[in-house]
């Protein structure tokens, strides 16, 4: 199936203009607006003999399911696609996939479902009749609706009014309430001074009672009592004068005003706290019941997140597992995004998701690119070599497997591939990880040989020979690609390898430039052979794992290059578009994919020719000043995802 970047195309012609009639959009009732284009490419067209017209007609679908070529692709496809239903779904897609059965399952995992837009009764589980009778249904609920609209606004312009009288009257009682507090506060203070009053005014003379009198006879000495005069009455006691200053009647008003409102506020206050409490005590009350509903829902809710994220990683998994199968049967390479870390500078990409990268165009907006890994920054070498490890192991199987890392001058590559002795990259753990494993198969006697060389000029360099050998030569044995007299060194411990490491760094080529002070300036492959004898069936696998760290690409204007530097860059760059080509002329399934362009291309012919398993590292920088060629690698990057490599084979003789 070919793959087609979306910025190729002139989709125009969907969004209202007629460059393209190819070009269409088609809205799906789940997905929204999709963009459509109609490619031409060879198809295989079923056809009939018909004897009446004497000439070649295309088989029906309601045929063709019922013939002996078709009917095993689709038992295969229904076998491995249990929810895939429908014949007639399944044959279209098969005359969309041009009868490529593995293109076909991979169509339906990508899409979901099977699409249907229509309710044919043909599908299980549909039915025209009870589709339409719901409809009729909706419609008629809709004109209800419409119907009682009208009487719905209606009812929320009086609840409107209601709530605005409701308003009213909620101020006029707080008017009332505080006219209450008014009269009470007057009304005590009325009583006090009517109590007042009664305390201060003046004592009346208390009534005297008589007393009896005895009656005596009257003798002749005895005379008649003379009158006896009035006694004066007493002049009155003049008043005290106060004491103390004197306070006039304007200061005692406005103290009596003060206490009034004094009392008044105390009033409000306590009825504003009761009513306050009130609340509170509802609140609280209401509280309580929601800590015993969640104490009871506790359990049963921890339990079901737990089950819930279970249950999620495990769809994850499945999914990751899923698209690694779908990857392995189409063959593509698996393209892996890492960007350097670089503290002297900010970091001017976003990394929305693990699968996903954003970064500033110079041209305006944002570019997002998608790849099958994207490591930040922050990720670790082990982190790294973990997501490659499963594609670097299988070499132990029997499968040819090629790792390529790819950027610009001092985007990281090297770090990848090589990285120091005290957090080593893919190179040492891969080989130390083989062996491993075969050390862990005692069924199965391994042998593990590494060679090492260098693509400088256009000339093949053994890094395990001394400096000044001559150049070598590639020939071809039979279907086999040969560098003529390259060192092979057998190893059988981690010592042995990084041995071999360090002697291929000290002869590797590299100067100092304007974006590197320490530039590679060859392309460094690390070849590993793997051969397997099986003890019991005698069974040989042959496997092999290219490592192949990049030069970097770089603009000669930017890198200050002169010189042997410039001789160097220039080659380095045109090894580099020949391997832009080539997988170019995958991508579009060319007849003639040019190999032998360069030497760097023709190394990697065994790797990319069809029966491999290959990766590739795109590294980048975070600096903002080499976003142009952040692009232009990301780019890169993206089109070599879309290469299909075809199904790895095993090399394997008995």
């Amino acid at each position: 199936m070919n793959n087609v970047e979306v910025d190729d195309i002139d989709l125009t012609a969907g969004m209202g203009s007629q460059s393209d009639d190819r070009a269409g959009s088609l809205t799906h009732p789940t997905r929204g607006k999709l963009l459509t284009y109609v490619f031409e490419e060879r198809r295989n067209i079923h056809c009939y003999f018909d004897d009446m017209s004497g000439s070649w007609i295309k088989l029906p679908v309601s045929w063709e399911q019922h013939h002996d070529f078709v009917k095993p692709l689709v038992e295969q496809i229904r076998e491995t696609c249990p929810a895939w239903k429908d014949k007639y779904d399944v044959i279209a897609a098969l005359r969309c996939s041009n009868y490529d059965l593995d293109d076909c399952i991979a169509t339906y995992f990508t899409i979901g479902d099977t699409g249907n837009m229509d309710t044919p009764d043909r599908v299980v589980g549909m039915n025209t009749d009870q589709l339409k009778k719901k409809d009729d249904k909706i419609k008629k609920l809709e004109a209800k609706i419409e119907k009682i609209k009208p009487d719905y606004v209606e009812a929320c312009r009086l609840n409107k009014v209601l709530q605005t009288e409701n308003e009213t009257f909620k101020d006029e009682l707080q008017k009332l309430r505080e006219k209450v507090s008014e009269l009470e506060v007057e009304a005590k203070t009325a009583n006090l001074r009517v109590n007042a009053m009664q305390q201060d005014r003046p004592k009346t003379a208390r009534p005297m009672t008589a007393r009896p009198v005895t009656a005596r006879p009257v003798t002749a000495k005895q005379k008649t009592p003379e009158a006896k005069t009035p006694a004066p009455e007493p002049e009155p006691e003049p008043e005290p004068e106060p004491v103390g200053p004197v306070i006039d009647e304007e200061t005692l008003k406005a103290v009596d005003v003060g206490a009034k409102e004094l009392d008044k506020m105390n009033k409000n206050l306590k009825s504003l706290v009761k009513r306050g409490f009130d609340d509170l005590t509802v609140l609280v009350k209401q509280a309580r019941e929601g800590v015993s509903r969640l104490g009871k829902m506790d359990s049963s809710t921890s339990a079901e997140l737990d089950e819930l994220r279970v249950l999620y990683r495990k769809e994850c998994m499945q999914r990751k597992i899923l698209y690694n199968k779908i990857q392995e049967l189409r063959g593509n390479i698996r393209v892996f995004c890492r960007c350097r870390r670089d503290d002297r500078v900010q970091c001017a990409i976003n990394f929305p998701s693990d699968h996903e990268i954003l970064c500033p165009n110079p041209q305006g907006g944002t570019k997002k690119y998608k790849f099958d890994r994207v490591f930040s920054p922050q990720s670790t070498q082990d982190e790294v070599f973990n997501e490659v490890l499963p594609i670097i192991t299988s070499c132990v199987d029997g499968y040819n497997v090629c790792l390529m890392a790819y950027g610009q001058t001092g985007s990281g590559k090297t770090f990848t591939m090589m990285g120091p002795k005290e957090n080593p990259g893919v190179n040492i753990r891969a080989v130390s990880e083989l062996l491993k494993i075969c050390a862990e198969r005692d069924k199965v006697q391994y042998a593990i040989k590494v060679s090492l060389l260098e693509v400088y000029n256009e000339n093949l360099q053994d890094l395990l020979t001394a400096k000044g050998s001559p150049s070598l030569d590639i020939k071809m044995n039979g279907k086999k690609l040969v560098v003529q007299g390259l060192t092979e060194v057998q190893v059988k411990t981690v010592e042995d390898i990084k041995q071999v490491m360090d002697k291929g760094d000290e002869n590797r080529s590299v100067a100092a430039t304007k974006m590197n002070s320490s530039s590679s300036r060859s392309h460094l492959l690390l070849m590993i052979q793997v051969e397997g004898v099986d003890k019991v069936s005698n069974a040989t696998s042959y496997g092999s794992l290219t490592l192949v760290d990049l030069a970097g690409s770089e603009r000669i204007a930017k890198t200050g290059a002169t010189g042997q530097t410039l001789v160097e860059a220039a080659a380095i760059n045109k090894s580099l578009t020949s391997l832009g080509q080539v997988f170019s002329s995958l991508r579009s399934n060319a007849l003639h994919i040019p190999y032998r362009n360069s030497k760097l291309t023709h190394l990697l012919q065994s790797s990319l020719g069809g029966d491999a398993k290959a990766a590739l590292f795109v590294n980048c920088s975070p600096d903002i000043e080499n976003m142009s060629e952040t692009i232009s690698t990301l780019t890169f990057g993206s089109n070599a995802k879309q290469v299909a490599l075809g199904k790895a084979s095993q090399n394997v003789k008995k």
